[in-house]
Formats: C-alpha cells, sequence, structure tokens
C-alpha cells in the first residue's frame, strides 16, 4: 500500500483464546511488521485476556468497549479508522452496521465451520444475512463459503513463520474445544485402543468433564492454553478428528514447527494435508482409518518421521505463511479504500 498509516482497525468479540483469536494475533503482528497503523478492538471487556497481553507484549494497540453498539459507533465516529476487519458472529453484525452509518469500509472474516445451535444459531443467521454489508468477504474454507449469500472470497488462514524451529516433541495430541464439532471422545477412543502410548489433551469446553469421568489412564489433560508457544515443542503429531471444520489455526501452527497432523478430510484442510506426506487426512467418523495411521505413525523410524515434519513445515512456508498472505490482504484492503 502507498500508506504506511492505514488507521486499520481489526474487531472481535472474545472471552478465551480460540481459532479466531489465533488468527487475529498473527493478522495483527503480520500488519504491524508491514508498518501499519493497526489497532485490535475487542468489542466486550470481559476482564484479563491473554490475547491482549501477547498484542500488548507486541507494541501492537488495543482497545476495549463494553459490548454496545452505541459505544462502537462512538468510537468509530470518534476515531475514524479506514477500514474496519471484522471477525466472528457479535463483531461482524456490529461491525458492519456501524461501517455503513459512518461510512467506512469494512471487510468480514467468517471462521466458523459448523452449524451452531441454540442462541448462537441466531447469530449465525444475522451474520450471514448481513454479509452484503461488508466491502469485502473473506471465508477461510470452500464450505464457510457456499453458506454466505454474497460474493465471497476464499481466503487461506495463515501464520508468522519467523524464528520457529521444528519441533522434536514426542507427545500425541489433541489441540482444540473440547465440544462434539472437534471430536475429542474420538481422540478419547485411540487412547483407549493404544494402551501402551499416552495421549495429551490441550484445551477446554463443554465436554470436558464427560471426557475426563470416561478416560482412560493414558489420556492427560492439561486444561486451556492461554500460549501454546512453550506446549508446541513437546508434540510429536497433532491429532485433529474434527466433525466440523474452516482451516484451524491449531493445525497451521502445528505444521510450521514440523509437526505432522492427523485429521478428518473435513473445511480445508484437503487444501494444507497431503496424505502421507506431511500428515494424513481420513474419512470423517472412520475410527478404522484414524488408528491405521496413528498405528502407522508409532511405527516409523526417526528418519521417515522426520521426512513427514520437513514436508509439514514446507508446506507452510509455500502457501500458508504471513509473508505471502499479508501483502495479498493489504492490495484488498487499498481496493476497498478506494
Amino acid at each position: 500500500m502507498k500508506q504506511k498509516k492505514q488507521g486499520i482497525w481489526l474487531l472481535l468479540d472474545s472471552r478465551k483464546p480460540g481459532g479466531i483469536e489465533s488468527h487475529v494475533l498473527q493478522l495483527a503482528e503480520g500488519l504491524h511488521n508491514h508498518h501499519e497503523d493497526v489497532t485490535v478492538v475487542f468489542l466486550t471487556h470481559y476482564g484479563d485476556h491473554p490475547l491482549r497481553d501477547q498484542l500488548q507484549q507486541r507494541g501492537i494497540s488495543t482497545i476495549c468497549l463494553d459490548g454496545r453498539i452505541t459505544t462502537l459507533w462512538k468510537a468509530m465516529r470518534k476515531s475514524r479508522p479506514l477500514i474496519l476487519h471484522t471477525h466472528g458472529y457479535k463483531a461482524g453484525i456490529f461491525g458492519r452496521m456501524v461501517a455503513l452509518l459512518c461510512k467506512i469500509p469494512v471487510a468480514s472474516t467468517y471462521h466458523m465451520g459448523e452449524t451452531p445451535s441454540g442462541r448462537l444459531a441466531l447469530y449465525d443467521w444475522l451474520d450471514r444475512q448481513t454479509a452484503h454489508f461488508a466491502a469485502s468477504v473473506f471465508a477461510v474454507s470452500p464450505q464457510i463459503a457456499q453458506r454466505l449469500p454474497v460474493k465471497v472470497r476464499v481466503v487461506d488462514n495463515f501464520v508468522d513463520t519467523v524464528g520457529l524451529k521444528i519441533s522434536h516433541g514426542q507427545q500425541i495430541a489433541f489441540v482444540g474445544r473440547l465440544s462434539r464439532e472437534k471430536g475429542p471422545d474420538y481422540f478419547l477412543s485411540l487412547a483407549n485402543q493404544f494402551h501402551d502410548t499416552h495421549f495429551h489433551v490441550y484445551g477446554d469446553g463443554p465436554l470436558a468433564q464427560q471426557l475426563k469421568a470416561a478416560a482412560p489412564w493414558n489420556l492427560h489433560f492439561y486444561g486451556q492454553q492461554d500460549d501454546m508457544t512453550p506446549v508446541w515443542p513437546k508434540i510429536g503429531l497433532l491429532v485433529m478428528p474434527s466433525r466440523n471444520e474452516g482451516l484451524p489455526m491449531a493445525a497451521l501452527e502445528a505444521m510450521s514447527r514440523g509437526i505432522p497432523v492427523l485429521a478428518s478430510r473435513v473445511g480445508a484442510l484437503d487444501q494444507l494435508l497431503d496424505s502421507g506426506i506431511n500428515g494424513w487426512l481420513v474419512a470423517p467418523g472412520d475410527h478404522d482409518a484414524l488408528a491405521q495411521r496413528l498405528m502407522q505413525w508409532v511405527s516409523m523410524t526417526e528418519q521417515q518421521k522426520y521426512s513427514l515434519k520437513h514436508a509439514a513445515r514446507q508446506k507452510i512456508l509455500q502457501r500458508f505463511s504471513a509473508d505471502i498472505a499479508i501483502p495479498q490482504l493489504l492490495t484488498s484492503y487499498e481496493q476497498i479504500a478506494s
């Protein structure tokens, strides 16, 4: 972009870390490294938040609001960012409506691959129906794009690869929300089948207590991790037996550190994983195939494992790195700003 100071606002509504939060951190850091004036705006202040701490440590500005649409309107009217980029249900709905009133160009990224229920179903419907208020709409997988009633650009999630080293850890791990769409029950079944192998779970969610109650001795729970940076070097294989996905940040963060991924063929994971080369894809819910691939991993020599690790990292460097994604996004910002 011609101007270095663009006044880009990234808007989200977040209680705790997750995939959207990881994406926003990577996006904010990438823009900051490209000398853009970026501010991450938390629609609601829920108290201490690890994402806010991580942003401030990197010198990235943050704003916390009170969750009211009128407060967002006043803040945008006062600061008048040149671009608003929304992430998530509530931030998308509020952000697009306020940006329309303030005549500020808005981009929206749709991350969620699952179809929610209850109150979230209403947010999801409103989020999709108001997509036409955005000047640019992005989705992180073709499946998400198909659910939107507007023209959508499918974009890859990305990670900053600078300074990352290949993990030499040995853990077989599940990293993510303990909810049905993520398939942690399949991971528990693997632990029941492979009695002599230890399995590790990093995350929390509505199924946590149920899973812990049914867990065998070799399944270990560590809860929600505010920062996965010290954890990734312990992991050798990431297992993602999801029922629904977009393009999960956990898979990108793992592979950027040379950690192969064993995953269900859902969302855009087939764009990331070349089965048998940098990880494996199996049909959703196919426990036998999941177990066979895990047995293959356990039986591999260190040299064979290293080949997968190297291929995993190369895939990220070639397509899913911030060095590739940020310039493309800046071009999109420039187009909608003009």
